[in-house]
């Protein structure tokens, strides 16, 4: 009950025109900026895979078959070295004005529901959006148009034909139409006996009755000219006294039809204008989100995971995934954070928090007043000494840390994107600390000032690469080689029941390793490098009575060609 008497501030179609400029401005200065979607389902299989391809081919389909409704944005900057200025937006996406057939999952719409999602907003005020080659087509079409009317200016006869004689007037049965006749007539008249110079436009809706007055017009009146154009949701017959006039009033409607395009092109701005400033994307656990960015924004997913690691880095050229980050990163994997959003978001402020007992803060943020109104976005105590306040709870700010508690607002995409945002920040806050660095010293931008590092510097090994759930490898690289290579996954089978992650980390100390788990006697063990693999190798041939078996990848996959071993498929990884 609580989660629905929040109150909501969502982006829509109703107030897009008014707020996403300032969302777009936000996106143009940001340093990153963190995305999170609210989908119809997740996929149409729910396996666990071996090989990227096979991890991509699945998830393409689900990224055809559903669909996103809802897209979270926080765009962060800093307004000092160490203080960063969050953004964040919740916006309803619909494709609007498109015949799109998508499925829903049941337990997805279950889910959506028991987290206060407004279906009716969704349906009826999500903000649409088309594909690029659309845009371009419709663009092409008007430009044509536009060329043709502008080459009719320039040929168009010098002389008017001021003096040619009326013709018979136009035979029209009495009733509806005669009587418009009969006004466009006196109107007409009255004009041309006037000196005005303006047009003069006849309100008109009837798309026939039109066709008929400017047959009237021909016939009747040769010395003017007639056009129909729209003047806001009316319909109108313009007459002119020139030529040329006609020719100003279809370029003026063509401009505005070109205008009218980039309403079309509607939240896909968004993605475009992180594009075009070359912004660091942040997600958490986010190759689903990938995927449905370039399948309903863009084109469709091509079919080989190589082009479509080409075609998302050449939109989006560094990304950051948060879950990757805390279970890989050598500084902050022993820190064993949860795996959920809010989970790792809060864990790292609580974290953050103790550490500034014995370390000061290095930095702290605020959270920008929504341009909406004010949504009851509201973040934990753990939060409450990075947190700067900027609004009094009597003046509407609506991001205060509650010490008594907070409203969870988890799973709304809005929200999500501003966790999302903290949990990266405070992960890099954590490895600065831990290498004796500054904010001062590391920027987000992709081409920071001299002497500045950037992420792709500190994080050399976490840039672009994304978690893959229940897949091995479980991480695809955007920028390089897939990690295909299976030559560092061993298949660990037949350990005791009451082994933990400890117990088997513990028997191939003193090297790391990460592990994916299949069953309680069966894991996948991952190493970092090929020189592990040789330790790994060495130390279960050391072994005097080892508990269990161990295969390389390539004596897996053997025997699972001669027997068959859907079961050694690896599952979670720790």
């Amino acid at each position: 009950a609580l989660r629905r008497g929040l109150r909501r501030c969502s982006i829509n179609a109703q107030n897009w025109a008014a707020l996403h400029p300032g969302l777009l401005q936000a996106v143009r200065d940001a340093e990153f900026v963190a995305v999170d979607m609210e989908l119809t389902g997740l996929h149409m299989r729910s396996e666990r895979f071996v090989g990227v391809d096979k991890c991509y081919e699945a998830h393409c389909e689900g990224a055809r078959t559903f669909m996103p409704i809802q897209l979270g944005i926080c765009a962060a900057r800093r307004t000092s070295p160490t203080h960063w200025k969050l953004t964040p937006a919740s916006i309803y996406v619909f494709p609007r004005g498109q015949e799109r057939i998508f499925q829903v999952s049941t337990a997805a719409l279950e889910f959506l529901d028991d987290n206060g999602f407004n279906f009716n907003e969704w349906v009826a005020q999500g903000v649409g959006w088309i594909r690029p080659k659309v845009e371009s087509e419709k663009r092409l079409a008007i430009q044509l148009r536009i060329d043709e009317v502008k080459h009719l200016q320039r040929t168009m006869s010098a002389t008017q034909s001021q003096d040619a004689a009326p013709g018979e007037p136009v035979d029209i049965q009495p009733g509806p139409d005669m009587e418009v006749a009969e006004s466009v007539r006196a109107q007409l008249t009255a004009w041309l006996a006037s000196e005005s110079q303006d047009s003069l436009e006849i309100p008109l809706d009837s798309a026939f009755q039109r066709l008929l007055m400017h047959a009237l017009i021909r016939s009747e009146f040769p010395s003017v000219y007639s056009h129909s154009a729209r003047r806001g949701e009316q319909r109108v017959l313009c007459v002119y006294k020139s030529q040329g006039e006609v020719y100003d009033e279809q370029l003026k409607s063509l401009q505005a039809e070109m205008q009218k395009i980039d309403e079309l092109v509607g939240v896909r701005q968004v993605f475009d204008e992180i594009t075009a400033n070359k912004k660091l994307l942040v997600g958490h656990n986010c190759f689903y989100d990938l995927l449905h960015v370039l399948q309903s924004f863009y084109s469709d997913l091509p079919s080989s995971v190589h082009e479509f690691k080409t075609m998302w880095t050449q939109r989006f050229p560094v990304g950051l995934d948060t879950k990757f980050l805390a279970e890989t990163h050598e500084l902050l994997s022993p820190l064993q954070p949860p795996s959920t959003l809010k989970g790792l978001a809060d864990f790292m402020a609580g974290h953050a928090a103790a550490q500034s007992e014995q370390q000061a803060s290095t930095f702290t943020f605020e959270v920008d007043a929504p341009m909406c109104g004010s949504p009851r976005y509201r973040l934990p105590h753990q939060y409450a000494p990075f947190l700067l306040e900027t609004e009094s709870p009597t003046q509407g700010g609506g991001f205060l840390a509650d010490a008594g508690g907070a409203d969870d607002l988890s799973h709304e995409a809005g929200y999500d994107s501003l966790l999302t945002s903290l949990a990266v920040l405070f992960q890099l806050d954590t490895i600065l600390k831990k290498r004796s660095m500054q904010w001062a010293d590391l920027s987000c931008e992709l081409a920071p000032k001299d002497g500045v590092r950037t992420v792709s510097d500190l994080l050399p090994l976490s840039v672009n690469r994304i978690r893959l759930v229940k897949t091995q490898p479980s991480m695809i690289n955007l920028s390089g080689r897939d990690e295909s290579d299976m030559s560092r996954h061993f298949l660990m089978t037949g350990f005791p029941p009451t082994w933990k992650k400890w117990e088997i980390m513990k028997v191939w100390s003193p090297v790391w390793v990460s592990l994916s788990w299949i069953d309680e006697t069966s894991c996948w063990v991952i190493t970092k490098n090929d020189d592990d693999v040789k330790n790994i190798t060495m130390i279960y041939k050391m072994l005097p009575d080892p508990q269990f078996k161990l295969l390389t990848y390539d004596e897996y996959k053997a025997q699972e060609q001669s027997f068959g071993a859907h079961s050694l498929e690896p599952g979670n990884e720790s």
